[in-house]
């Protein structure tokens, strides 16, 4: 499945980090303000989303869970 910055900002949503807009990208913060990633608005291509999720602590199935 194709993921974009709509499905990884609702995850970082549920998963309780504070996104900042801008306007082509996304940054991620957890709750004491540490920076973790920048998300793009567009497709990921798979390199950058595995970056992306290391960066998150994540991986690919535990993505897929939590849509």
């Amino acid at each position: 499945m194709k993921y974009g910055g709509k499905h990884l900002k609702r995850v970082a949503l549920k998963l309780g980090y504070v996104l900042v807009e801008g306007k082509k990208h996304t940054r991620v913060y957890d709750t004491a303000g540490r920076y973790i990633s920048t998300l793009p608005r567009g497709s990921i291509k798979s390199g950058t989303l595995k970056a992306i999720l290391k960066q998150m602590g994540l991986t690919e199935a535990e993505l897929r869970n939590l849509l």
